[in-house]
């Protein structure tokens, strides 16, 4: 082993995904960088789009999809991830004994966060918390948030535009479906049984 290896701490080693010569730290922002040409194919299509618009709409695709799970049990955006994980760091740092269990499990805490569930809202009240939700990310452009709520199905498939999707084998299916018959079976056969002499 040469110095210069030997010199090199394994914390300094990087992974990183390289696609078109360009180097990204996950694989996530490589894909999205693969998908991006299809991202934009996808929104060419819509009506009166320009591309300003379309640009605006692959920069703010989070908040925009944010807007409309409104009603749904809210997801956790890349950006309250890296505040909890920052605040996290914090209470860990600072090593007070008051906060122990939440040092002790802080990585747990992170992988596991969920917002909690959300009442049920009617179509309506769904449309009314999109369009404020999307005044806030527009800067209160009216009629820019008209256009996305007009255009709402086009856009959230655009934005799906070159997901591959897993195709299940054949094989797997049939075996999935023998299991099935199996169980079905089994618990026919076990109900059978119980019942046998209670007439």
């Amino acid at each position: 082993m040469s110095e210069h290896e030997e010199g090199l701490s394994v914390s300094g080693i990087k992974q990183v995904f390289t696609v078109d010569g360009k180097n990204f730290d996950s694989k996530a922002e490589a894909i999205n960088y693969i998908r991006k040409p299809k991202i934009e194919e996808a929104l060419n299509a819509l009506p009166g789009i320009t591309a300003e618009l379309k640009d605006w709409l692959i920069e703010n695709q989070e908040q925009v999809e944010v807007a409309f799970e409104t009603g749904t049990i809210k997801r956790v955006t890349k950006a309250e991830s890296a505040q909890l994980a920052k605040a996290l760091a914090a209470i860990v740092e600072a090593n007070d004994p008051k906060f122990a269990f939440v040092s002790k499990n802080a990585i747990s805490i992170q992988e596991s966060f969920r917002w909690p569930s959300v009442k049920r809202l009617t179509d309506e009240e769904k449309t009314i918390a999109a369009k404020a939700s999307l005044y806030a990310a527009t800067d209160e452009d009216e009629g820019l948030v008209n256009w996305i709520l007009d255009n709402k199905t086009a856009i959230l498939e655009a934005y799906c535009a070159g997901i591959e999707k897993r195709v299940v084998s054949a094989k797997a299916t049939e075996a999935l479906a023998a299991y099935r018959e199996k169980m079905a079976a089994a618990k026919t056969a076990k109900t059978a049984k119980l019942t046998e002499g209670v007439e």
